[in-house]
């Protein structure tokens, strides 16, 4: 379990990584230079390390490109734009919306049973969303609402959708035999280029970056902790828990968030943060309870 609490603090961080770095560069230029730089670090470590891990079958390449679409290329373009006009402890909120869409694809696709027990930690959980949503927004934001909910909002949901569905896929290429930093590795690099690609068509090569310095420092900070680190030791984690609970811990992002938007950000700290974050627990906890008694109750293989 500290493993869990570890894996989402660090989640957390990128956002407020992710945040500073939308301040000095284009959305789309960011996710096609973080991608790919990520992508090969990680393909050419498992090249060293297992040369024949790299290699994919023929029939495997259509699933990994549907990653690089599903994982990469769909969840961080619409959340880094995003960020220009929410604050990072918002879209850490927002993000806390995908143990739902886990729960309902693992039902869908997996045909993994929902105990009572676990609804009820959902929906206690889902509650403790309802704060930030009616919390104010910014001025730049509020320009973008539709029926109370901003765009901005809206589409950091939309990439986290794509981010609950990938996870799935993932598992089926691990199933498949292949590790997990070759997934990842070659998923940046495709989901990279296509940024790229989109960073040319939208936002133009001229000045994609406002000061290099403060860029290439974040960037690197992200790379680390969330290209490295995050997706790395999810997947490890996959061994142990089920997807819908890994999914659904991530409801202690706001926390962690909370915590690191007022200590790097200067952000303050409302009573919709503490109201969601009290629910978000009494949910969690809700929760892990029914999958400890699934753990102590099934049988073990080895």
């Amino acid at each position: 379990m500290i493993a869990v609490i570890v894996l989402y603090a660090i989640l957390a961080a990128t956002f407020i990584f992710a945040k500073n770095i939308v301040a000095h560069a284009n959305p789309c230029f960011i996710i096609g230079f973080r991608m790919i730089l990520a992508g090969l670090m990680l393909l050419g470590y498992q090249r060293l390390a297992h040369p024949k891990s790299v290699k994919i079958d023929r029939a495997d390449w259509s699933l990994l490109f549907k990653v690089s679409i599903f994982h990469i290329y769909l969840v961080f373009v619409p959340e880094f734009w995003a960020l220009q006009y929410v604050s990072a402890l918002k879209a850490t909120l927002i993000y806390s919306t995908t143990p739902f869409i886990a729960a309902l694809l693992s039902y869908l696709l997996l045909n993994e049973r929902l105990t009572l027990q676990k609804v009820l930690g959902i929906a206690v959980g889902l509650c403790g969303l309802i704060p930030v949503f009616i919390g104010a927004t910014n001025g730049a934001e509020a320009t973008m609402e539709i029926a109370s909910i901003s765009l901005p909002e809206m589409t950091i949901l939309f990439g986290a959708t794509c981010a609950a569905y990938a996870w799935f896929l993932v598992k089926r290429l691990m199933h498949k035999g292949y590790h997990l930093g070759v997934i990842n590795g070659y998923a940046m690099l495709m989901g990279g280029i296509l940024s790229f690609i989109t960073a040319g068509l939208l936002e133009g090569f001229a000045h994609p970056v406002s000061n290099w310095p403060y860029f290439l420092l974040w960037t690197a900070a992200l790379i680390i902790s969330a290209n490295v680190i995050f997706y790395n030791m999810y997947g490890w984690l996959l061994r142990s828990y089920s997807m819908t609970f890994l999914t659904f811990a991530g409801f202690l992002c706001p926390g962690f968030g909370a915590l690191f938007e007022w200590l790097f950000m200067g952000g303050e700290v409302t009573w919709h943060h503490s109201a969601s974050l009290a629910l978000v627990m009494i949910g969690l906890y809700i929760f892990y309870r029914s999958e400890l008694k699934k753990n102590f109750t099934e049988p073990q293989t080895s």
